[in-house]
C-alpha cells in the first residue's frame, strides 16, 4: 500500500490515454445519486458503464436474500464488462456509494471496441488480477485475529480506491455504514466495531461516519500482516468514537 491514490490495478491503468478517450466518447454520459443501482445481478448485460467519477459498492446477495459486501470500485474501472463479453448474467449488483458520473455503453458497442484496440489480453490480466486479489484477502483472513481482519480488509480498500490524505495519510471513503466492514472480515459485527476502535486508540485509524483516515500506514499495514501494534498512541482514558 502507496501514498498514491487507488494503488490496485484498473481497466484506466492498464490502457493508454487515447484508448481510455475513445471508450468515454462513445458512451452516453449519465449520472447515478447516492445508493442508485447501477448494475444488479441476474440482469441482461445489455452494456457497460465505465466510471469516470464517484465510488461504487460491488455485492452479491446468497440464498437467503442477504447482499455481502465484495468491494468498493472508484474512478478508472469499467463495470459489467465480463457479462457483456461472454453474455452471461450480472454476477453482482454495482450501487453507487455516494453520487457517480459514469459512461454508458452497449454491450454490442463495447465488444467492437475491445476488438478494435486489441484489449481481450488487457481485460483477461484485470480479471486474473481482481480474482486472486480476493481470494488472497480470504485466505488472509482464515488466519488472522480479529483486529488484523479488519486491519486487512482496511488495507484492502485502500490499496482499492485509497486517496492522499495530508503528507502520509490516505482518505477511504466506504459510502456504507462501517458495520458492513464485518461482513467483508467475515466476523461479527460488534467484534468489527471492537477492532476499529483499537486501531483508533492506536493512532493508526481515525474514524468517520462512512470514512476512515489512515493515519499510520506502516502501523496498519504491520497489524495486517498479524504482527500486533507498533506502537501505542493513545491516551488513557479516550473512547473511540463509534
Amino acid at each position: 500500500m502507496t501514498q498514491q491514490e487507488g494503488t490496485a490495478m484498473n481497466f484506466r491503468s492498464l490502457v493508454s490515454t487515447d484508448v481510455w478517450r475513445d471508450l468515454i466518447d462513445r458512451g452516453r454520459r449519465r449520472t447515478y445519486p447516492s445508493k442508485s443501482v447501477l448494475l444488479a445481478q441476474g440482469e441482461s448485460p445489455d452494456c457497460v458503464i465505465a466510471l469516470v467519477d464517484g465510488l461504487v459498492k460491488v455485492g452479491q446477495s446468497n440464498e437467503c436474500g442477504d447482499e455481502l459486501t465484495l468491494m468498493l470500485r472508484g474512478p478508472g474501472e469499467v463495470l459489467g464488462e465480463m457479462g457483456a463479453l461472454l453474455g452471461r448474467p450480472r454476477s453482482a449488483t454495482v450501487t453507487a456509494a455516494r453520487r457517480c458520473t459514469g459512461v454508458v455503453l452497449p454491450a454490442h458497442a463495447f465488444r467492437g471496441y475491445v476488438e478494435r484496440h486489441r484489449l481481450e489480453t488487457v481485460i483477461y490480466q484485470l480479471t486474473v488480477e481482481r480474482l486472486n486479489s480476493h481470494e488472497r484477502l480470504r485466505a488472509d483472513l482464515v488466519h488472522l485475529p480479529s483486529t488484523a481482519r479488519v486491519a486487512r480488509v482496511v488495507s484492502h480498500l485502500a490499496d482499492e480506491v485509497g486517496r492522499p490524505q495530508g503528507v502520509t495519510g490516505l482518505l477511504v471513503e466506504l459510502g456504507m455504514p462501517r458495520t458492513e466492514l464485518a461482513t467483508m472480515a467475515a466476523m461479527r459485527r460488534s467484534s468489527a466495531l471492537a477492532a476499529l476502535g483499537e486501531l483508533q486508540l492506536a493512532g493508526i485509524l481515525t474514524l468517520g461516519r462512512r470514512r476512515l483516515i489512515i493515519t499510520d500506514v506502516a502501523g496498519l499495514r504491520a497489524v495486517a500482516r498479524g504482527e500486533g501494534f507498533p506502537s501505542v498512541k493513545s491516551r488513557k482514558g479516550v473512547a473511540p468514537a463509534m
